[in-house]
């Protein structure tokens, strides 16, 4: 018999009572009696005959045994299924009772510690924070932002030499635009046998017909904010004077262009509609084509000047921003810590005030203490860890601002804004690739969003540091003790209405943050609980479906032994119709006999009565 959740009723078994399916209507039909083994598969005939001799077929018997083993397996599968329901349901039940473990007041605590002593508070002083970022940009430049004094004396001269403040001429001759020309040309009449016209590539007399042109004008090349800011006067001189940026040309054609860039000078047309190329006889394509060599080894040597400028700069401004951000973790971690103990001991000396001494209030002082240095002396190495993280952000967000200064001018609260924002992206990052172990997906997110908002709160109260300052300087009588420089880590002096403000701004949004996160873990907590009835319904389904799947494997054990008892009693009750019928046949046989002697027993009688 095979055993299966979801077979239906044998048909063999359907009209068992009856025994019709079993056992022929009419046993004395045939001599032969056959019988179907209840599911086996294999017929087993039991034949009588005289001699009584019963035929079986042993695979009825291994039918049997497979049949047994599925059985048992099914229950095993079932037991084992139904167990793993019932923890998972108990499970459910256990994480829909929990408390909410955010207490709102603990939190508020933990929170505005972390603020006051993390990026958003006493940190972004250790970094200072400069209109443009700590790199001049070009697009900086031209707005007159610089992050340097020799930043911002290239970009007088840039200013001075373009608002007509100074004469072109004397700029020209100061910084030796023409330096050299004179003796290079008398070089080459001695040396060459003939002088080329660049632009059209003709010869050209040895006399004063000759010039040497810039390609690149040395007014636009004295025009260019990039150049000012990368190069040095010299080194702009030096690159206009290169021979990749001048030739020869006819005196007329040098003279008509000037200061012009080579297109616009090429097709400007005089009052008869003739180019100047065509005028002058210029090979256009040719004088073009020397052109963009010329700009292109301008642009070339430029770009690896501010390659070299920006990375010089940005190692050492952000190696100097990542080795105090580094230290200050270290030293913020002891703070946090610190403060977080004193602030439990002060709340058990109020909440058992009059109950201890003053010497018992220091022991207890004392023992916080030892037990305090002994936790961050076994921790040390996440301290390290996590100053070596906060130093590489630090390093990598003066990167970010570098980048944005690229296309859009930062200020210096923007700069600590973006700063501290960065260092809550990344962190978010680093949970959503590489999350704490048994952390599932839904939850990464989830925190990923916290540390997220919790930033971007955190930023926007930076922004309240300056009004703050204001106020506080702004107090009658309190200015001189506002102003009072306070030495601190950094570029800048400190003021002490400047720390006040950086700590009471990083308050003011570690109150926001907290009371937002409360919110959001209450939100998310009455979320989870509606997704835990669903479940909880859903595992309670599961686990009654098992329930009926052991009750249907208990009615189909009592099934099969029910079906196996009445084969056995219409298999008992066909051998005994056997040996009944055998009987009857003897009888009637010894009867049979018995009527033929009296038969014989009368006729001799007859016989003797007629002889008398």
């Amino acid at each position: 018999m095979t055993n299966k959740m979801n077979q239906n009723i044998n048909p063999e078994m359907k009209n068992l009572p009856g025994g019709s399916n079993n056992v022929p209507s009419d046993a004395s039909a045939d001599p032969a009696l056959k019988f179907n083994a209840p599911d086996a598969g294999v017929n087993v005939e039991y034949v009588t005959n005289d001699s009584e001799t019963i035929s079986q077929d042993y695979s009825f018997i291994l039918s049997e045994l497979k049949g047994t083993s599925v059985s048992e397996s099914i229950k095993i599968q079932v037991n084992e299924q139904l167990e793993d329901a019932l923890r998972e349901l108990e499970s459910l039940h256990d994480k829909y009772s929990e408390k909410d473990a955010g207490q709102l007041l603990v939190l508020c605590k933990n929170t505005v510690i972390e603020s006051i002593t993390g990026q958003f508070g006493m940190a972004s002083m250790f970094i200072a924070a400069k209109d443009g970022g700590s790199s001049t940009t070009t697009h900086n430049f031209k707005k007159g932002i610089t992050s340097t004094d020799a930043d911002k004396n290239r970009h007088e001269t840039y200013t001075a030499n373009n608002d007509g403040s100074r004469e072109w001429k004397g700029t020209r001759k100061e910084a030796g635009y023409d330096k050299g020309f004179s003796e290079r040309r008398k070089k080459d009449f001695q040396t060459k046998d003939m002088i080329i016209d660049g632009y059209t590539g003709k010869p050209l007399p040895k006399d004063g017909r000759a010039h040497i042109d810039h390609v690149v004008s040395a007014k636009e090349i004295e025009s260019q904010a990039e150049y000012h800011l990368y190069r040095s006067s010299e080194e702009r001189a030096k690159m206009a004077t290169s021979d990749k940026n001048t030739t020869y040309t006819e005196a007329s054609a040098n003279q008509s262009k000037g200061d012009a860039p080579m297109k616009e000078w090429l097709d400007k047309k005089s009052k008869s509609g003739e180019t100047n190329a065509e005028r002058y006889g210029i090979d256009r394509d040719k004088a073009l084509k020397i052109d963009a060599e010329a700009r292109k080894s301008i642009q070339l040597e430029v770009t690896v000047a501010a390659v070299k400028k920006h990375s010089k700069e940005l190692l050492a401004t952000g190696g100097a921003d990542a080795a105090k951000m580094a230290a200050y973790h270290a030293l913020g971690a002891i703070l946090r810590d610190l403060t977080q103990a004193v602030f439990e001991e002060v709340h058990i000396t109020f909440r058992q005030r009059g109950n201890g001494s003053l010497k018992e209030i220091g022991i207890r002082f004392q023992t916080r203490t030892v037990t305090l240095l002994t936790e961050l002396k076994a921790k040390w190495k996440d301290i390290l860890t996590g100053s070596l993280e906060a130093g590489l952000t630090a390093f990598l967000s003066n990167i970010v601002i570098f980048v944005i200064n690229l296309f859009f001018t930062t200020l210096k609260k923007l700069v600590s804004i973006i700063r501290a924002g960065f260092v809550s992206l990344c962190q978010a990052v680093k949970i959503l690739a590489s999350p704490p172990e048994g952390m599932d997906r839904e939850e990464e997110n989830y925190q990923a969003l916290k540390i997220l908002t919790a930033g971007l709160i955190g930023a926007a109260s930076l922004g309240l540091n300056a009004t703050i300052e204001k106020l506080l300087e702004a107090v009658p009588g309190l200015q001189p003790l506002m102003m009072f420089p306070v030495p601190f880590p950094g570029e800048e002096p400190r003021t002490v209405s400047d720390i006040l403000a950086a700590t009471l701004s990083a308050l003011a949004g570690g109150l926001l943050t907290t009371v937002a996160l409360y919110f959001m873990d209450k939100a998310r907590n009455a979320s989870k609980k509606d997704k835990l009835q669903i479940q909880l319904v859903t595992q309670s389904g599961v686990v009654v479906q098992y329930k009926i799947s052991q009750t249907w494997l208990v009615l189909d054990d009592a099934y099969y032994v029910l079906h196996t008892s009445i084969a056995e009693g219409a298999k008992l009750c066909i051998q005994t119709k056997q040996v009944l019928e055998d009987i009857n046949q003897e009888t009637l046989n010894a009867v049979d006999g018995f009527s033929k002697a009296v038969d014989k027993l009368r006729m001799k009688r007859n016989a003797i009565g007629r002889l008398t």
